[in-house]
């Protein structure tokens, strides 16, 4: 019997684990629950050194494009901590139009 509920919980585990996965279809639909997803694709995907139409096609258009102080495009990845702030992506490009730096950012 304790066999039996050790694989139960187990099974739970696992199945729990797997909805933290980076899921593209997910990421395109269900913006709140891009936060349990985000380093799951950071560490998925080498962004460092990807274009902005290479972005574009795995994220889809950005939240928010910004061009000052710095070239960056902006994902919404949901509420942060007990709602208050946003949890966001920040994707750096240098004068390539390459990543070069990454950030998850509560504001």
């Amino acid at each position: 019997m304790k066999r039996m509920m050790l694989s139960v919980l187990l099974l739970l585990i696992l199945s729990a684990c797997n909805n933290n996965q980076f899921d593209k279809e997910s990421w395109l639909t269900e913006p709140e629950k891009r936060n349990s997803m985000v380093y799951s694709l950071i560490n998925k995907y080498e962004l460092i050194g990807m274009t902005e139409t290479e972005i574009i096609d795995l994220l889809g258009e950005p939240t928010q494009k910004v061009n000052e102080p710095s070239h960056q495009f902006v994902y919404y990845l949901g509420r942060a901590g007990f709602g208050v702030d946003d949890s966001l992506l920040r994707l750096n490009f240098n004068k390539d139009s390459e990543i070069e730096s990454h950030e998850v950012t509560n504001d």
